[in-house]
């Protein structure tokens, strides 16, 4: 009789811990698409009025290894385009993310999330040339600098999930070929959604 109480007490123990697992685990990878806006901190050509916020898309992929914890990876891509005079003064900016992602349970469906790590940015800019100037081409500047992001998951079917975030990073940019780099705020805000495998 003790044997079968032993039994059916470690079976109930172990049922909560099962589901826990099989739900941890048909949600532990994810994919994700973003769409929203991008700003380039750029100093705009001396007597234009150009905006530096553009469209963005991002991608981002994770694996969740516990209820708070993921490994993600992201890539980031925001275009920026401004019409000046005979030429464009455009920028072009791409970034590859590894880094966590620390999810804060606000309610059953709904999470705040902190994302943290680093990335490798790369900024192309066409700059401004004037009448009877040679144009230098695309001037591309690459670097290695860390990110930080906020988000707003609500998790609204057993697979998918919407969210709002905001990412934030640094971008190195020349205006000229030889000039020496500057260093450049980049943000993106948007609108996701993400399935979970």
């Amino acid at each position: 009789m003790n044997n079968v109480r032993s039994a059916l007490a470690a079976a109930a123990l172990a049922l909560p811990a099962a589901t826990f697992a099989q739900a941890n685990l048909a949600a532990a990878t994810y994919v994700g698409v973003e769409f929203g806006t991008g700003k380039v901190s750029l100093h705009c050509p001396s007597g234009t009025r150009c905006s530096r916020v553009d469209s963005n898309r991002t991608l981002r992929a994770g694996y969740r290894f516990n209820p708070a914890w993921a490994f993600e990876v992201t890539y980031a891509h925001t275009d920026a385009d401004w019409g000046v005079l005979f030429s464009n003064y455009s920028a072009e900016y791409v970034g590859f993310g590894v880094g966590a992602a620390y999810t804060l349970p606000l309610s059953q469906e709904v999470g705040a999330v902190l994302r943290f790590g680093g990335a490798s940015n790369e900024l192309k800019l066409q700059p401004a040339v004037g009448l009877g100037q040679s144009n230098p081409g695309t001037l591309t500047t690459r670097s290695v600098q860390p990110y930080a992001g906020l988000g707003l998951a609500w998790q609204f079917a057993a697979h998918w999930s919407a969210s709002l975030n905001a990412d934030w990073t640094r971008a190195d940019v020349r205006d000229t070929p030889t000039s020496a780099k500057q260093a450049v705020t980049v943000r993106t805000l948007g609108a996701g959604i993400t399935f979970h495998f």
